[in-house]
């Protein structure tokens, strides 16, 4: 009996040390068992920061769109002086792109008008240019794309001269004729144009072209001799309107860049009024 009571009162001691060494064990939890709301809330704050980060990047974001100057001639005149054998014109035409849909755009040639028929002859001879810009209306497709669907204006001016060498007028009444002559006669034309055109990049910096215009003259050339038979760069020296259509080929120098800005799409929110 005293050997049973020891055996007790050795294993308690053992169960009780046992539990004691356990109670002052620390803890160790695992990772995987922390709460899932810890988990959530630190992947939406590291979201959060991201977003917020993609913003401020996006506002100070800008690159570069090819400019340069853009050198060309009107092939249109080589028709023209087909069917008008007098009127003999060189046009050169250009523009320079000053931001992503604004172009400053030039003109400029020479004019001569050699015209003889039964009853006189003429001679005149100028030169014309004119200055305007173009806003390109086409949504482009991609950064470096340079095709245009534009709209434009002008103010032209022409400095000429014209003379009538010989004339003959044919008096049926009397049975003679008045002949003589008219001189040189110097003159200054001004205008203004509006125009709708396509230009499209065929090749690598090479465009051809086509435009539609109105022009409108602003001064009188009439004299009290002779009114002139064209105007350089204008038309019809009889006419104060001239509609004309040009076809162009011209090629870009792209020697400089013009850098644009990412657009501000931040659109506050509309408040609902309260009924």
């Amino acid at each position: 009996m005293t050997r049973i009571l020891l055996c007790i009162s050795f294993l308690t001691s053992i169960l009780l040390s046992v539990a004691a060494t356990a109670q002052n064990k620390p803890a160790t939890v695992k990772t995987d068992t922390l709460p899932k709301t810890v988990k959530a809330d630190t992947t939406h704050k590291a979201l959060a920061d991201t977003a917020k980060a993609a913003v401020l990047a996006h506002k100070d974001s800008s690159w570069f769109i090819p400019g340069g100057v853009r050198i060309g001639v009107d092939l249109s005149r080589i028709v023209s002086a087909i069917y008008y054998p007098y009127r003999k014109e060189v046009t050169v035409v250009a523009d320079a792109r000053i931001n992503s849909n604004l172009y400053v755009a030039f003109e400029g040639g020479y004019a001569n008008t050699p015209y003889s028929d039964t009853n006189y002859t003429y001679k005149g001879n100028g030169m014309f240019v004119t200055l305007g810009v173009d806003y390109n209306f086409l949504k482009r497709q991609y950064v470096s794309e340079k095709n245009m669907f534009y709209t434009g204006f002008r103010y032209g001016f022409s400095h000429f001269n014209y003379s009538v060498p010989t004339y003959s007028i044919k008096n049926t009444y009397w049975g003679d004729n008045l002949s003589g002559s008219v001189p040189k006669t110097a003159v200054n034309a001004h205008w203004v144009e509006l125009l709708v055109g396509l230009k499209v990049e065929v090749l690598k910096n090479l465009f051809m072209g086509w435009n539609i215009r109105e022009r409108i003259l602003v001064n009188s050339v009439k004299t009290d001799n002779i009114t002139p038979l064209v105007i350089p760069g204008f038309g019809s020296g009889s006419k104060r309107s001239a509609f004309d259509v040009q076809y162009t080929i011209s090629y870009v120098i792209p020697f400089y860049r013009v850098k644009e800005h990412a657009p501000n799409k931040e659109e506050k929110k509309k408040k609902i009024p309260k009924r």
